[in-house]
């Protein structure tokens, strides 16, 4: 195996293990979904690693655009994977200001 694929295998494993399977451990007993939410320098890092069977294998219900406006899945969790910047904590302050 390359040096490369040992990184990327690694990102995916800290991604789908690590995170989102730690948290679905946590929230998923009081909600039906967990939906996944990134801007989009998370997503390139994302998408590098992992692909869509993996998401779905994850347990993800849906991946959404933090800067898109979003439909609200009032009986689902969120897990948000974004960049530390401005745009994006405002967005994330946003979505939970209402």
């Amino acid at each position: 195996m390359s040096k490369q694929e040992t990184l990327r295998d690694y990102a995916k494993y800290r991604i789908l293990d690590d995170m989102v399977r730690v948290v679905k451990r946590h929230v998923m007993g009081d909600r039906e979904y967990l939906i996944l939410v990134m801007d989009t320098s998370a997503l390139k890092v994302f998408s590098s690693c992992c692909k869509l069977f993996d998401v779905y294998k994850a347990g993800l219900y849906h991946i959404e655009r933090l800067e898109k406006k979003r439909k609200k899945y009032p009986n689902s969790n969120a897990i948000y994977l974004i960049s530390p910047t401005k745009e994006s904590i405002d967005r994330l302050i946003d979505d939970f200001a209402k």
